[in-house]
């Protein structure tokens, strides 16, 4: 801001029905720029000692985008008790003024603002900073001399008509007074008042060049980060088929190709059935009855251990109310969950439910074995069930479906090494590009019911698909990204991992695949003196803090919605405010 105080009134002071004596009024003349802030002009004005204070509005000046912006500076410079007139030949200025009721002058008798001038700058215009001597009035004027001025002939005259002749006397005189001078070296003790005021006057000095050159502060900020995310749809059409139109170039089109497999496989299984051939365990239990009526338990009733372990009567057995009877029990070739029991049937005492019975039943009639069962032994054969072929066949058509789309993986990526790196082809994949044939299973005749640990199936299966140069796609997704990028923002990564894509349309007749296309990149505020915006903002950040605490001045700058984080470190160590300097002050940029 450029700042002139005037001993000239403007015509709109004339206007006004309060006349002031020209000798005795003092004004204060503001140059504002373009881009200034409300808060900077509102400083400039607080620190005028001045009453009137004129300020200097260029066209299309951020001062009068909103007229909360007038009433503000309006308000504030009220309660300095100041008089505000707005300058400016801006028209919609000059509207908001008036709703807000500042006085407006369309200019100060020819001193305008630069900004104002209708052809603007030219280069051989001498601008020079105004001076501080023109800023205030002075009160002295000057008066005339009672006596006559004398001119230099007259001076030189009156000192020839005074000559005195020159002897060789008088100039021998000197010499002789000066062999008569005593030539000891005497030293004359200083004033120690005056000794004391130096030494104190070189401390304040030295302190104030200390307080005011010497501190410094470094501002270390982090940017505040973004993730940008753009979908773009693009097309892939068959080279053969669509040659002539991809010879255009035309946009969001790249060419694919096919690519078609052919793929068997075996697969061994493992037999599940068994034939019990060994012995199941025997012995007694006794069983109680603790209701008030008899229970009848018929032929093959089964008791069942915690364990899961199932062993049977061999007779039926009539166990009145309230009593108990003993009765002989054989275990199962399985227990509960379809496992051999075999030796595992030869355990101790223990206690046995009824597990066709209800809960609440269950608990009126049940049985203990009071001896350990024995004559248990394991034993069987390996044979293959209907279950293991489904099973066998179910698990070879899985791997065939999913091997087959590995396979043309594997097939693109040979023709990768084929181009030794120059080119980096991709299957397109998704349940719509790719098109897996239905697996052909061949099992072995008579497999069901053999005695064997395991069997061998074989199966089938034709996949074909179309590939595409990912460099062309990446490019096509990180251009309409760089479009989608904030103007005071600058993308500092493209994450090319996070690309992903949906297939919405497929023409079979002109062999064209359409796809929506997503990647993200990583956007941060570009922080940088070099930028408008990044100059703006380290502009706006050293005048809010200059010789706050630090800790305020941290707090003031993490809330920018520009900053993710920022730390300040200060010079010497045991400066808690920021220094008043704006050059001290050093801000460093983190990516």
């Amino acid at each position: 801001m450029v700042e002139k105080k005037s001993k000239k009134s403007s015509k709109a002071d004339k206007e006004t029905p309060e006349k002031e004596d020209k000798n005795d009024v003092k004004r204060k003349i503001l140059f504002i720029e373009l881009d200034e802030e409300v808060t900077g002009v509102f400083d400039s004005i607080k620190k005028a000692k001045e009453k009137e204070v004129y300020v200097v509005v260029p066209k299309r000046a951020i001062l009068f985008q909103s007229i909360v912006n007038l009433k503000i500076l309006k308000r504030k410079t009220e309660e300095l008790k100041k008089n505000l007139h707005i300058i400016t030949n801006d028209q919609n200025g000059i509207h908001l003024a008036e709703q807000v009721g500042l006085k407006i002058h369309d200019n100060l008798e020819g001193l305008e603002h630069p900004h104002l001038y209708k052809g603007g700058f030219k280069e051989d215009d001498n601008i020079t900073p105004l001076k501080a001597t023109i800023n205030t009035l002075d009160d002295e004027q000057p008066t005339r001399l009672e006596k006559k001025k004398l001119s230099i002939s007259e001076l030189l005259g009156r000192d020839k008509k005074k000559k005195v002749p020159i002897t060789v006397e008088k100039i021998q005189k000197p010499e002789r007074e000066k062999e008569k001078k005593d030539h000891r070296l005497v030293l004359i003790a200083p004033n120690r008042q005056a000794l004391i005021a130096l030494i104190v006057v070189t401390v304040l000095v030295l302190l104030t060049i200390v307080y005011i050159a010497l501190p410094g502060a470094t501002i270390y900020l982090i940017p505040k980060t973004t993730v940008l995310e753009q979908s773009t749809n693009v097309t892939f059409a068959d080279f053969e088929t669509n040659r002539n139109e991809l010879d255009t170039h035309p946009p969001h089109m790249i060419a694919s190709y096919p690519v078609d497999i052919d793929l068997e496989k075996t697969l061994t299984h493992f037999s599940t059935g068994k034939n019990f051939q060994g012995q199941n365990a025997s012995g007694k239990i006794t069983i109680y009855n603790k209701s008030n009526h008899d229970w009848a338990l018929i032929t093959e009733t089964r008791f069942q251990t915690p364990d899961g372990l199932v062993f049977r009567i061999k007779n039926p057995v009539n166990v009145r109310g309230g009593s108990s009877l003993e009765a002989d029990v054989v275990a199962d070739s399985v227990d509960a969950y379809g496992q051999i029991t075999g030796d595992r049937g030869n355990i101790g005492p223990t206690t046995f439910i009824l597990p066709a019975l209800r809960e609440s039943s269950q608990k009126l009639i049940y049985a203990e074995s009071k001896a350990p069962m024995n004559g248990g032994v394991t034993s069987y054969l390996t044979i293959v069930t209907e279950d293991d072929v489904e099973a066998a066949t179910n698990r070879l058509s899985e791997e065939l479906k999913k091997a087959a789309e590995e396979a043309l993986e594997t097939e693109v990526l040979g023709k990768n090494k084929m181009l030794q790196g120059e080119t980096s082809f991709n299957l397109l994949k998704g349940s719509l590009a790719l098109h897996i044939g239905e697996p052909k299973i061949t099992v072995p005749d008579g497999v069901v019911g053999l005695q064997i640990d395991q069997f061998d199936i074989t199966g089938s299966i034709s996949a074909s698909g179309i590939y595409y140069n990912r460099d062309e796609m990446m490019e096509i997704l990180k251009a309409e990204l760089m479009l989608k990028k904030s103007p005071e923002k600058k993308i500092v990564k493209i994450n090319e991992d996070s690309l992903t894509y949906r297939i919405f349309d497929i023409n079979e007749d002109s062999e064209k695949v359409k796809i929506t296309a997503t990647i993200k990149g990583l956007e941060v505020y570009e922080i940088s003196p070099d930028k408008e915006n990044g100059a703006r903002l380290i502009k706006k950040i050293k005048d809010h803090i200059l010789g706050k605490d630090i800790a305020e001045a941290e707090r003031y700058i993490q809330n920018l919605p520009e900053i993710n984080k920022v730390q300040i470190k200060s010079w010497p160590a045991w400066a808690l405010t920021i220094p008043s300097v704006p050059d001290n002050i050093k801000i460093e940029v983190a990516e």
